[in-house]
């Protein structure tokens, strides 16, 4: 079972309607798709594709702080940092609103932008295996004080749930009519974390005489042994590949 955070953007700036239409302003994260284990920390980049011209935006994060959290606070970006007038700000779980961060920037002047271009950057720190889905939405002002539509594209963590580690001390025993396997059962991931359950093992079998074939997959099993049925003659090369389920 693969676990993802999916961290997503929840905006309460008073616009309603149709916030997903086609041609809006999207705001995605860079690296879009991360993993880890507890403790380790993930530099997020915001970015915004084109959009009209814009004095600020406001966004509010929305999570569960036992899962990920603010490492380090968010700052401007390239596409607003050094502006004259610009005023960046983020609140940080406030008591009003403890599962909100607030991160937002208003240009008090006449330097207004536009994208696409890097709105702000932020580290956040994972704190716990789990699953959080949060809802998204985001905006952007107008020099006006009008509102632009937007979307939101949020970004997959996945915490605690690297790919089981490769399964080793594969033995192979012909039985006159059949292949027997055997291999070592797989309990770790490749961070060297405990799986939440045993894996799924798939067996790869190739053909080498009397026809070169290539590797398919002829069975999978959540034991630790396999038999294949082969005629006598036959040369074959086998690998064991272990999956979440």
């Amino acid at each position: 079972m693969r676990l993802k955070l999916l961290i997503c953007l929840f905006a309460a700036i008073g616009f309603a309607g149709a916030l997903f239409d086609a041609h809006a302003t999207e705001l995605y994260f860079l690296p879009d798709t991360s993993s880890g284990a507890i403790g380790d920390t993930v530099d997020l980049s915001a970015w915004i594709t084109s959009s009209d011209t814009v004095r600020g935006f406001t966004i509010y994060m929305v999570y569960d702080t036992n899962y990920v959290d603010l490492a380090v606070p968010p700052v401007a970006g390239t596409l607003l940092a050094g502006r004259p007038g610009l005023d960046f700000r983020y609140s940080d779980h406030i008591i009003a609103a403890p599962d909100w961060l607030e991160v937002g920037a208003t240009i008090f002047g006449t330097s207004f932008w536009a994208g696409p271009g890097e709105l702000f950057r932020m580290r956040m720190v994972l704190q716990d295996c789990g699953d959080v889905t949060m809802t998204a939405d985001f905006g952007l002002r107008r020099p006006d004080g009008s509102f632009v539509l937007g979307d939101f594209n949020p970004p997959v963590f996945s915490i605690c749930t690297a790919p089981p580690m490769a399964p080793d001390s594969l033995t192979i025993f012909w039985t006159g009519t059949s292949a027997l396997l055997r291999w070592k059962a797989v309990t770790l991931d490749t961070l060297g974390n405990a799986l939440p359950q045993l894996p799924l093992y798939r067996i790869y079998r190739s053909q080498e005489m009397p026809v070169a074939l290539p590797f398919v997959v002829i069975d999978s099993t959540v034991n630790t042994i396999a038999e294949d049925s082969l005629a006598p003659g036959s040369e074959h090369l086998y690998y064991i590949q272990a999956v979440g389920q």
